[in-house]
């Protein structure tokens, strides 16, 4: 059964994907951790930035999924994002060379996720379970109309959630994603309704 860490990082990989435009034209972390805390991805609490601990906390798992993210456009050709907390940009031309193996201590840093645990496990631990009651959700009932959950299923072409595992839907979600992704003939409209539609029934069968 895959861990919280593994899950998260997927969700929320996922989200940054969908956040190509932006940093093609940069944004800031400070500017990327307010949009993922509004609707509809809600990833981060109101008081993400209050302390310097929880700062700290939450701009690592920020940047451990924007290193792995990195990664994996540098594999897919995409461009080469540059990570920093001021400007977080991806350019066009790949500046990469996977020939060329030229350390990267700051990346090493964020891509060694026991370095977040180094801080304070039981902070650590609220904080991972915080993300993932924003995952989750707490009340489904609360959360999630019919008609919300009706238009999710309708989008990722799911007839029925009863008896839906995660695994299932992750396997639709990658499904439609490949198909409605803007390389594929799709467009970037479709892809975040599909991300969207992905997230919602993530935390609805995450809480069942």
């Amino acid at each position: 059964m895959p861990d919280k860490h593994d899950e998260l990082q997927f969700l929320l990989q996922e989200i940054l994907n969908a956040f190509q435009s932006q940093f093609t034209a940069g944004i800031s972390e400070f500017e990327l951790i307010t949009a993922l805390k509004q609707p509809p991805y809600s990833l981060f609490d109101e008081d993400a930035l209050r302390d310097p601990l929880t700062l700290f906390q939450t701009h690592f798992v920020l940047f451990h999924s924007l290193y792995h993210l990195r990664n994996e456009w540098r594999e897919q050709k995409v461009g080469e994002l540059d990570i920093r907390a001021t400007q977080i940009k991806l350019d066009s031309i790949l500046s990469f060379d996977a020939d060329l193996q030229v350390a990267d201590p700051l990346a090493d840093y964020y891509l060694d996720w026991t370095n977040l645990s180094a801080t304070d496990p039981a902070e650590v631990n609220d904080l991972l379970n915080s993300f993932w009651q924003k995952i989750a959700g707490v009340d489904v009932n609360h959360y999630f109309s019919q008609e919300a959950l009706n238009e999710a299923m309708l989008i990722l072409q799911i007839t029925s959630i009863e008896g839906l595992s995660l695994v299932q839907l992750k396997q639709q979600y990658r499904k439609l994603q490949h198909a409605n992704h803007p390389d594929k003939g799709g467009s970037v409209e479709g892809s975040q309704q599909v991300l969207q539609a992905y997230t919602t029934l993530y935390k609805y069968v995450s809480n069942k």
